[in-house]
């Protein structure tokens, strides 16, 4: 079989296509990309993050503690969030739950995991002696470093 070279570059856009979808989470390669924050590479994808202001590229973090303190520094409050499920790891679709727990050990010290599902989050807040943030502008709001 041969390949043309617009045979090739179609192939190519098609692979690379499966990778992301617009306006969907970022890809986290693990051990290659670094947290947009603290610049850490990401090695476990349960504690990373991201979010997106209008009008620029996401912004990916190794722990949540990171997001808060990069996005409480900005004053775009416009943004979208995304966040891993700590119960599996895979992305939200949607507004999490967050358990905050100093028995948390995330990259940063952040001590916060979201979760898709508001009885894992309040099962895992009582297994970790944790408290439960209901809204990311909530962790926003709180004042000082998680």
């Amino acid at each position: 079989m041969r390949f043309t070279t617009t045979g090739l570059l179609i192939t190519l856009l098609l692979a690379g296509a499966c990778r992301s979808t617009p306006g969907g989470p970022p890809e986290i390669v693990v051990d290659r990309t670094a947290c947009s924050h603290c610049t850490m590479l990401i090695s476990e994808r349960r504690y990373a993050a991201a979010y997106q202001s209008p009008g620029s590229d996401p912004r990916i973090f190794d722990d949540i503690g990171c997001l808060l303190q990069a996005a409480r520094k900005e004053s775009s409050t416009a943004r979208r969030y995304w966040f891993h499920d700590g119960s599996d790891g895979t992305w939200i679709d949607g507004e999490p739950v967050f358990v905050v727990s100093p028995e948390f050990r995330t990259p940063m010290g952040g001590g916060i995991l979201a979760y898709r599902d508001a009885a894992a989050a309040e099962q895992a807040a009582r297994r970790y002696n944790g408290r439960i943030v209901r809204t990311v502008a909530d962790l926003l709001n709180e004042k000082g470093e998680q």
